[in-house]
Parts: C-alpha cells; structure tokens; sequence
C-alpha cells in the first residue's frame, strides 16, 4: 500500500429546533412589525422565524434573525451593550477590537473597526514581538494573521497571547499552568477555552478566536485550515511522529490507507429538506472526490432526528466500496425522519460509537487480538448539527467515550491524537457557533470549527481541502470548482503550432498523455514537417520544443486519389514528443488513456482481472454514449458536450459522411468510414455540437466517476459549422469523425513503452 489516506471532514448547521411529533404550531406573528432598516427579510419555518438579509459588506444588527413567540410578537432586538433596540439595522461589516494587550501597546485604540483598517501592534522594551507586527481587517469581519504576542523569553511555553476580542486570565507559562479565555460580551467562541503549558514547550488544545455572529469563515480559509496529513498505519505508527508547523493545512491524498470516515447528517426539522438534500449531494461529491484518487477508506453513514438511523457501516463489507457507499448515499431521503424530526445529537454519536465497538469486537474475531485495527485507524467524523440539541442530553460525554475507546488522551507521552478527527463546519446565520465549537476537536496548531456563509461554498472548500501533491501524476484529474481555471479543468489540453518555413502557420489541439508525450491527429502535419517547425503549448508554458513526431504507419491521406477521392483519414493519430519532460502542476496533468492501469482504477475495477475489452465494454457502451470535446476560443476553454452514436443511430452518422464536399465522388461509405472512427453530431435525439477546424487532434473524452478518459482523436466533419458565412445554418448531416483510440492501442503500446503507463 503506499503512503497516506485522506484526512478531511465536515460539519453543516442550520437554525433552532423544535421536538418532533409537536402538534402544529399556530402563532403567527406580524412581519410588518419586525422590518429591518437597509434590508429584506424573508418568513421561514411556516412563518415563526424572520431572517434578516443585508446587501455585500453590511450584516443585520442586532440579530440575523427573530422568532416568534408564544404571544405572537417577534423576539426582541437585544444589543451588545443590553440595551433593547427597536429596530434591526443593516450595518457596515467591522471587526471587533482588543480588549486587552499584555506587555505593549497598540493603536489607534477603537472599540470597533472598519475593513481594511490597519492595526499595529509594538512591544515594551525587553520584551520579543512575535506573529505580524500589523493586522488587516477583512472583508468577513475577521482580522488577518495570527495573534501578535510579546514574550520575555520567561515562560518554559511561550506567552499564548490574548486573541482580539479576548481577555485571558492566567500570567504564568510552566510545564502543567493553565490560561482560561473568554470573549467580550456580543462575541462567540471557536477553539479552547482552556489550554495547558505542555513538558514540549507548547500549548494544549486550539487558539481561541472571538467573533461576531455575522462573521463567516471563506472557502479558502476553510480549505487552509486543515493540517496533519494521514498517511497509512504502517507508516506513522510511532504516535510521536510530529509535523513541520510548515505543512499545509490541507489533505493529502495518495492510494492506500487506513482510515474510518462516518457521515453523521442532521435531518431535523430545523434543518429541512432542501439543505438535507444540498448537504447529501456535497458529500456525495466529496465521495467521489476521494474515490476518484484511487483512496477508499471505510464509510459510515447515519442519520439523526428525534432517533438515529443507519445507513451504512464501517465493517460491512461494501463500506470500502465508493460506487455501493454513493448509492446508499444517493437513495437517503430526508422524509425518513419527517414525523419525528427532534434533534438528538448524542443518540447519533451513540450509534457511531457502537459501531466502533462492534468493529472491533468483529476484528478481534478476525485474528486481531493483539493489534486491534480499530487503534490503528484513521478515524474522522463528519457531523451534520447546527449545536442546539434540544433531546437526549448532550453529546460531549459521548466524544470522550470515542476517546476513550481509541486510547486518546490516556498517556501523555503517547497521546494517539491523530487518531480522530472531528471537524464541525456551520452554514447560514441559524448556528450555535460555541455548541458546534464544543462537539469539535482541539488540536494544537488546528482548527477543526467552521462557520461558512451559504451551503454552495462546500464544494469549493472540499475541493480546496485537496492537497494534490503527490496525485498530480495520476491521469485523468482536474480541478471542478467553480473558481478553477479553464487550464485547471481541462489540464490535459495542449496547443500545437506548425511553422512551416515560406507557408504561415497551422494550429491544431492534442491532449497531454505523459511526460514527454502528447496525443494528436497524424493530419495536422506533412510528411515534410520538421520536429523543430513545431512547438506546443502546454498548461501556461508556451513554445515548448519537440524532438521526434511519429505519425500512425498505416496513415496516408491520399491512399485513395487514384479513385477519386482525395482525402482518406484512417489511422488519423500522431504522438509528439517534447524535448523536455513535462512537470505536472493543476493546470498540467496527463489524461487517461484505454487499456492502461491508470484507467483501470479510474474505472475502479479490480486489477490485473481487467482487460481491454472490459475497458471497452464500459467506457463505449451499446447506444448513445455521453462524451465531449473541448472548443478553445481564447482565452476560454469550453467543454461541448455529444453523443458517440453506437447504437441504432450509428449507420445513420456514419452514412452523412457522403454528403461532405470531398467525398462526393463515394460510392460506398465504407470507403471513408472504417471501423476505426467514432461519430458524433446530428440532431437525434439532440442537437450534437460540431467541431471546429482548429479543434482537429483534441481528445474525444468520457467521464467515468469523476475522471477522465480519452477515447478518440479529433479527425474530420462533414460540414464546417464554424465558417461565419455558414452561421446559423447547420444541416442535420452535420458530422464529425473520430479516430477510436480502442483501434490502435498495439502502436500506442509500443510508442509508449517507456512512459510507463501499464498497458493491459
């Protein structure tokens, strides 16, 4: 197995409850009474909540929201110094200031304080500033870089410093001293509020941070915040393994592993069905995220309402199986829990628990007496809450029993921390930000609590989460989030350029296969071409070099003048060869080729029982097959999404090819159209985008479970749809011939050879 597993997790929120099977509510109360200066306010929960929207860069002040109460009259408007308001307002985002600065002074001195203002801290003399000698403020209301402390160097640990917002009580930092932190009044806790000197000169626990309600972590802050690489049991079995505070915080993901994840989704009646069904679908994607690099740790799934429903379990046998893990997934729906839609957090935990518990018991049974690998795995645990839990008691007790069962905490010297992982990420303004911040872990250097403003930043955030450093190599991967470039979403694509001395220049497209190697079409160059007229643009490093270029033997465009036809394109396929060896990068990565073990795993189908034709039945099923090509239309890149016509609809697309200007003298389309092309466009059973001229040598592509895998090569169309005189005029004999990669994978394998693709 090679090194490490991923480490990531998640946690979403939403809003009050309320305990199911409640007879309905009748208060009503009067919008009308409860407006907000500067901004709208929306009814939600049949009309008992009022959240409050303000546009960009302002936030609703006092409170995001209001509730109706039992006299049908809105909850007051409670400001931060007491005092009852009459009305919410949509004030100017600010952050919050110092309530206290030990050992040095800052300025200027505000009780608040507007974004992009400068704060600068200075130390007494004696004293050793450390962290940033100024602090932005930001644009969420939060202030940039770590905490400023000055030290005197006294202390076995350094002064923890007082976070701004803080007040801390505790001066003396010897081995087993403890500070104890609280906010201002008006601001919420994430991290510890309580944290001891270790015998290793650092702190216990996480950094606390003070903030407004209305402050919002960003996808990448999020994406950042994550540390601690996991690698697989054999290789961090020493438990005192440490990390570089230089490492990421972010996920490392590389085949092999052994990790737990359990998904543990809130589907109360505060949270509804809508973001129930947002909160699936982002883990759904998160799942095939992970899968996609070849990782598949065991899953557990659990649902809780008023009671806690399982859906899937670490030790059953599938659970390691992402596609089973997906549709179990996929199928949850939130009325599973419609009529009894409480909160009880802590019977979820319970469950997870127990299906620990039950884990190891079925390993000891195994033959793991000595070793059990319930201690020596990754545990992560991805929970759905928005921290008001309002059955069952709470669920901290619950986290200790985790604890205790993984043999956390229990010796100092080996405390086994890396062994569980909690991250607890809320999203909107409905959360109990120091309830979530409870139930999650606190590890020195590490944040494991989130506030997110709105459920469409998961994507991003998982996505960025990704630390892709030792994956870069493996085919068929790129960037999906909506910020990703053009270049990162389609990594693969590569520019050609021939300058043929006295005749201008010619561009056609090919698609990055290797290091050294990029796949194209044989037509994009003349016998004559010389490898040094042609240079290729790959990711953001133009003009690269080229040594060799091997068009197909068994390609010669004018095989068929003495009959007539001029232009014959079988066997239409080239690989060039650049001079230097490219170095993969999120804009530069290979795609998959068929019958390689790359695609096997993109595939996930088990190796080496895999064989080409299995490939080929997968990717090029009978009928119509989903695929699409990539249209550059500087400087965007867009993916056109056709349908490879392999079914009924195949003799009609390949039957137009008679209609194209150079083969009208065709007798047989036959002739033209061997078993070696795929064909796509037409209107039937939709309207098929045609290629342009210059797309000529780009990958016809197929995606299987988030990868992508290269099936054809650009050739020839039999209409040019891209001419501007012809705009607007597209017949339904539009269409467009690709060269089958499926046909000749025995020169593929041989030109190749040394690229170490492992050809089936």
């Amino acid at each position: 197995m090679g090194p490490a597993a991923p480490l990531l997790a998640w946690l979403l929120a939403l809003g009050p409850l309320r305990l199911g099977a409640a007879p309905p509510d009748t208060r009503k109360c009067d919008p009308q009474e409860a407006l907000i200066v500067g901004g709208t306010s929306k009814l939600q929960k049949e009309g008992q909540v009022l959240v409050y929207q303000c546009p960009e860069g302002q936030f609703p002040y006092p409170t995001p929201l209001r509730q109706c109460r039992a006299n049908s009259r809105w909850s007051p408007l409670i400001a931060r110094d007491g005092r009852t308001l009459a009305k919410a307002e949509c004030r100017a985002i600010q952050c919050p200031g110092p309530v206290d600065f030990e050992n040095g002074h800052f300025h200027p001195r505000q009780p608040r304080y507007n974004i992009s203002q400068t704060l600068t801290f200075e130390c007494f003399e004696g004293y050793t500033l450390w962290g940033p000698h100024n602090r932005t403020c930001l644009p969420n209301g939060k202030w940039s870089g770590e905490t400023t402390v000055c030290d005197d160097g006294e202390g076995q640990c350094r002064d923890p410093g007082i976070p701004i917002g803080a007040r801390k009580d505790g001066k003396n930092y010897r081995v087993e001293d403890r500070v104890r932190y609280t906010c201002q009044r008006g601001l919420g806790m994430f991290g510890s509020k309580e944290r001891t000197c270790l015998e290793s000169g650092a702190w216990s626990g996480t950094e606390p941070e003070c903030r407004d309600k209305s402050t919002y972590d960003t996808p990448q802050e999020v994406s950042a915040a994550f540390i601690a690489s996991l690698s697989e049991t054999a290789e961090v079995a020493d438990a005192n393994r440490t990390f570089s505070e230089s490492v990421k915080r972010r996920i490392r993901i590389q085949p092999g592993g052994s990790m737990n994840i359990y998904l543990v989704l809130d589907a109360s009646d505060s949270v509804g069905e809508g973001k129930f069904s947002h909160a699936r679908n982002a883990l759904l994607q998160l799942i095939e995220k992970i899968s996609s690099y070849g990782v598949f740790p065991h899953y557990g799934i659990v649902t809780f309402a008023t009671f806690a429903h399982t859906v899937v379990r670490t030790f059953d046998p599938e659970s390691s199986d992402a596609d089973w893990v997906i549709n179990k997934l996929g199928e949850l729906q939130y009325a599973k829990h419609s009529l009894q839609a409480g909160t009880n957090t802590r019977r979820a935990l319970e469950t997870v628990y127990n299906m620990m518990i039950t884990q190891e018991q079925i390993e000891k049974r195994s033959g793991h007496k000595q070793a059990p690998v319930i201690n020596s795995t990754r545990h992560v645990l991805i929970l759905m809450t928005d921290g008001n839990t309002n059955m069952g008691g709470s669920p901290v007790p619950v986290v200790n029993q985790i604890r205790e069962l993984l043999s956390i905490g229990r010796d100092i010297h080996n405390p086994r921390e890396d062994y569980l992982d909690i991250y607890v990420f809320g999203i909107g303004a409905l959360v109990n930000q120091e309830s979530i911040a409870e139930l999650a872990s606190k590890k020195p250097d590490e944040k494991h609590t989130f506030h997110l403003e709105k459920i469409q930043d998961l994507e991003e955030t998982f996505q960025n989460m990704i630390d892709e450093s030792e994956t870069l190599s493996m085919c068929g991967l790129s960037l999906s989030h909506k910020t990703a470039t053009p270049l990162e979403k389609n990594p693969w694509h590569i520019s050609i350029k021939v300058a043929r001395p006295g005749k201008g220049v010619e561009s056609c497209k090919g698609a990055l296969v290797s290091p050294y190697f990029v796949l194209t079409a044989a037509h994009c160059f003349d016998i004559n071409d010389q490898a040094h007229w042609i240079t290729v643009d790959v990711g953001k490093t133009t003009s690269n070099k080229v040594v060799s270029l091997f068009s197909h033997p068994d390609y010669n465009i004018g095989k068929l003048r003495s009959e007539r036809i001029s232009e014959f394109y079988d066997y239409d396929v080239a690989l060039v060869k650049l001079e230097k060896r490219v170095t993969f990068s999120p804009e530069t990565r290979p795609i998959c080729l068929p019958c390689t073990e790359g695609t096997t795993r993109a595939l996930r189908r088990p190796h080496p029982k895999t064989s080409c034709q299995d490939h080929e039945r997968q990717l090029l099923k009978v009928g119509d097959v989903p695929s699409f090509f990539v249209h550059e239309k500087k400087p965007a890149l867009e993916r056109k999404e056709v349908l490879i016509k392999n079914g009924p609809k195949k003799w009609a697309c390949q039957a137009d090819a008679k209609k194209a200007t150079i083969y009208v003298n065709v007798t047989d389309v036959a002739q033209v159209v061997t078993p070696r092309f795929l064909c796509t466009g037409g209107i039937e059973p939709v309207v098929d985008p045609n290629t342009c001229k210059g797309d000529s040598g780009g990958p016809l592509i197929i995606t299987q479970n988030r990868r992508y895998i290269q099936v054809g090569v650009i050739s020839w169309g039999v209409f040019d749809v891209c001419n501007l005189k012809n705009k607007g005029k597209v017949p339904p004999y539009a269409r467009d011939f690709h060269l089958n990669l499926f046909t000749v994978l025995p020169w593929l394998k041989e030109k190749l050879a040394e690229e170490q693709l492992g050809f089936l």
